[in-house]
């Protein structure tokens, strides 16, 4: 995806103190989206990718050369959600959670490095805790930058909206979701009234992909035929990759946004950033 930034008229940086701001960050790149609560409208998108001078230095580095290079994240904002694209967290329901034990529980599944900290986010839909590690060194930095700032995990809009999506159905068939990073994606399944699974891969081209998303279906029994399937993030239509895909997933279906707030950009799909967009819309 290429480098883009678009505004809504009436967009003022001399506002931001106003405003919402949404930011995510990867290995490769960052987005982020802000919000103009009085219009109930995104007044901006923005998607940056790394330089290549940049390709072998930590996130942290990289981190420190988006906030001083991007104009706009050296603004003041009324609140500001931050999510690091991130593989490594672990789903504790409600009535097991204990905020004293959540090393032990992440530890469970993950190792937690000496650079890392833990963060906890409620999901109201799944009613469960989702406990994931940052780099400190992240943390402190972005916690000077924006004292507001809100620590969410990428899978929280994702866990909550398969769940919504799902209950919604009128015809009660499996319901796949899948969400594209630029190397990595998180897929969910819903069937039988329930979450079955969340997980994330990473991937280097599209036979990794489709062979992860596949596998992970074929574990579930379902049948592509009979079952739905919305995918979002980074898959451009028109491109090598989405027509790939479309061979094995032929009712692939772009999913839509369902947040209330105005979307009016006429360049953007607003698939492509579709947790970024609903990241401030659930309850930390």
């Amino acid at each position: 995806m290429k480098n883009f930034f678009v505004f809504n008229e009436g967009f003022s940086k001399s506002k931001t103190a106003s405003y919402i701001l949404s930011l995510q960050l990867s290995n490769v790149g960052y987005s982020y989206v802000i919000i103009d609560p009085s219009q109930n409208r995104y007044a901006a998108v923005n998607h940056h990718n790394f330089d290549k001078k940049l390709a072998d230095k930590s996130i942290v580095d990289k981190a420190e050369s988006m906030l001083r290079e991007d104009l706009f994240l050296s603004k003041h904002y009324k609140s500001v959600f931050f999510a690091v694209v991130e593989s490594k967290s672990t789903l504790v329901p409600k009535e097991f959670f204990d905020r004293k034990q959540i090393k032990k529980y992440f530890t469970f599944n993950h190792i937690l490095d000496e650079y890392e900290e833990l963060h906890f986010n409620y999901i109201k839909k799944a009613d469960s805790y989702n406990i994931f590690s940052i780099p400190s060194d992240i943390t402190t930095l972005m916690v000077n930058k924006f004292p507001e700032i809100i620590f969410v995990h990428q899978n929280n809009v994702f866990i909550n909206d398969i769940i919504t999506r799902a209950e919604n159905l009128k015809f009660k068939l499996p319901f796949i979701q899948i969400n594209v990073n630029l190397t990595s994606f998180d897929i969910g399944i819903y069937q039988n009234d329930k979450l079955q699974v969340v997980n994330t891969y990473h991937f280097d081209n599209e036979n990794d992909f489709i062979y992860y998303v596949l596998n992970t279906i074929n574990q579930y029994d379902i049948k592509l035929n009979k079952s739905y399937i919305n995918i979002s993030g980074f898959v451009e239509k028109d491109t090598e990759f989405y027509y790939f895909i479309h061979q094995y997933l032929p009712k692939i279906n772009f999913i839509k946004l369902n947040t209330g707030i105005v979307f009016n950009f006429k360049d953007v799909d607003e698939y492509l950033f579709y947790n970024l967009l609903n990241l401030h819309n659930e309850d930390y």
